[in-house]
């Protein structure tokens, strides 16, 4: 009797206990169950990436397309769309809460360029910060917060354009200059009221550069020649698979005078102490070489050496507001701007405002710039 129950007992053990040793069958179901699952997931991800890609493709060609319709219906010298005069403000400085006049404070720092490049002096961004400035009936003054070793010729200019727009609307303007206020850095700033460099400023380097390569002679060495059709003899001017011909050379001399001269006139219509463009051309400073803080205050191309508290103190003098709050002027890449920055040649407006590569002027374009200072 006993005998048979512990039989019994022992076969029911069995039952329960067999399924947790696992069975063939069981392996085989677990097997393809997992299998399943990673196909399942490897479908999902290669289905998702191809509907990215497809999205990134059309974004793409959307953004070119916005890109071509914006560039046909305006232009930089044109003016700006309303959502571009978008500028925000910031508080700096406040004296009293019941202050309503301000100075706007507006950074002029790195290379002058025209591309609207955060890390650079964009004249696209400083022009409009400088007219929304401008149109605030709040600022009674404008400082620039200058750090620049110039940049290019007509990017430079625009800026002075702006510069002169605030003075003829009655607000002054100052510069402050802090380690660079060079070349087209200076073009800017003879045209401002008033002047603050500290006394070991790198400043003046008054003149025109333009570069260019010759290449022909590595091309030579290596078997290939340049073969260009062109309608006229200057056509492929600066083109350095070829050697220059000696009309090239004086003309392109002749251009980089001619900008040389107007350079020279706008420091005469800025700073007193030249009469007229050709007493700045025989100067000691002609050269293009660049000064210290303390030698332009005695040649005349500073007003006062100092630092920024200076430059603050005289533009509240100016503009008659010792209480005036200090308001930094400021524009940041837009949502839309980040959206569209996938385009290939588009750089993305967050890599703008990572640290520069080091800037190399470009082969053909006229600068106003120190290339000691920013190679």
């Amino acid at each position: 009797m006993n005998s048979d129950f512990n039989s019994r007992e022992y076969q029911v053990g069995q039952q329960v206990t067999a399924p947790s040793r696992g069975t063939p069958g069981t392996t085989r179901r677990s097997s393809s169950f997992m299998c399943g699952c990673l196909t399942a997931f490897a479908s999902i991800f290669i289905f998702f990436s191809l509907l990215m890609f497809m999205l990134f493709m059309l974004g793409k060609g959307c953004v070119k397309m916005v890109g071509e319709l914006a560039d046909s219906s305006s232009s930089f010298s044109s003016g700006f769309s309303e959502s571009e005069e978008k500028v925000s403000k910031k508080t700096i400085e406040c004296i009293s809460p019941d202050e309503s006049r301000e100075i706007a404070l507006i950074e002029v720092k790195g290379v002058i360029v025209f591309d609207n490049r955060h890390y650079y002096a964009s004249a696209r961004r400083i022009s409009k910060e400088l007219r929304a400035a401008r149109k605030d009936p709040a600022v009674k003054a404008i400082i620039l917060d200058m750090d620049s070793p110039g940049g290019e010729v007509v990017a430079s200019d625009e800026i002075r354009h702006q510069v002169l727009a605030c003075k003829e609307a009655g607000k002054p303007v100052l510069v402050c200059m802090r380690s660079l206020g060079a070349s087209g850095g200076y073009f800017i700033a003879a045209a401002a009221d008033w002047i603050v460099a500290n006394r070991m400023t790198f400043t003046g380097s008054i003149g025109v550069i333009i570069s260019s390569y010759q290449i022909h002679g590595l091309l030579e060495k290596v078997g290939v020649q340049s073969e260009v059709y062109r309608s006229g003899d200057m056509k492929d001017m600066l083109n350095p698979g070829r050697p220059r011909s000696a009309e090239e050379r004086e003309y392109v001399q002749s251009m980089v005078q001619n900008s040389f001269r107007e350079f020279c006139q706008v420091v005469a219509e800025g700073r007193k102490a030249y009469e007229d463009a050709e007493a700045v051309a025989q100067s000691e400073f002609a050269d293009g070489r660049v000064l210290s803080g303390k030698d332009a205050l005695r040649l005349g191309l500073v007003d006062e050496l100092g630092y920024f508290e200076d430059a603050l103190r005289k533009a509240r003098e100016l503009a008659d507001a010792p209480k005036a709050s200090l308001v930094r002027f400021s524009s940041m890449p837009s949502f839309v701007d980040f959206f569209f920055s996938v385009q290939q040649n588009m750089p993305s407006p967050l890599q703008n405002m990572l640290p520069p590569k080091r800037f190399t002027p470009e082969a053909g374009k006229l600068y106003y710039i120190s290339p000691e200072l920013c190679y």
